[in-house]
């Protein structure tokens, strides 16, 4: 009977000894998948960090070729207006003065404005004169450019 408990106990010691072998090697698994895991995360935050910098460098890049392409957009725009408001009147003057006609030359902005409400004023303060030459009163500008340019 003692033999018999002997035998029993070494072989609940044998397979507690394997029992104690397999959850060693699980223990170690875990011990490693656990090292694996934390460096993992390292690594998705260092790749979190550098795609953080990159996209800020994307953004900055969009933003200044936005504000190139902006400023050249403005600057076109600039020339045009330069363009339409100034050399094109003028160079059509000096096609029309080529040509022999004579005229007011090109004044930027007003024009002639200031001629014809200067003109418009003094042509008010003076009296009606009911005759049929009316046109000095109502448009004395035109009356006064006809008479001087033809």
């Amino acid at each position: 009977m003692l033999k018999e408990q002997v035998e029993a106990l070494l072989q609940e010691n044998i397979i507690l000894k394997r029992a104690v072998g397999i959850q060693h090697e699980r223990q170690k698994e875990s011990e490693e998948r656990n090292q694996e895991l934390q460096h993992l995360k390292q690594m998705v935050t260092q790749y979190q960090e550098q795609l953080r910098t990159l996209e800020g460098r994307s953004i900055g890049d969009v933003s200044s070729e936005q504000a190139m392409k902006e400023k050249e957009e403005k600057e076109k725009d600039s020339k045009l207006q330069v363009q339409t408001a100034y050399l094109r009147p003028k160079k059509l003057e000096r096609c029309i003065m080529q040509q022999g006609l004579t005229g007011n030359s090109y004044k930027l902005l007003h024009g002639d404005f200031r001629e014809m409400s200067k003109m418009t004023k003094e042509a008010n303060a003076i009296p009606v004169n009911f005759s049929l030459d009316i046109v000095q009163r109502v448009q004395p500008f035109h009356d006064h450019s006809i008479k001087k340019y033809g």
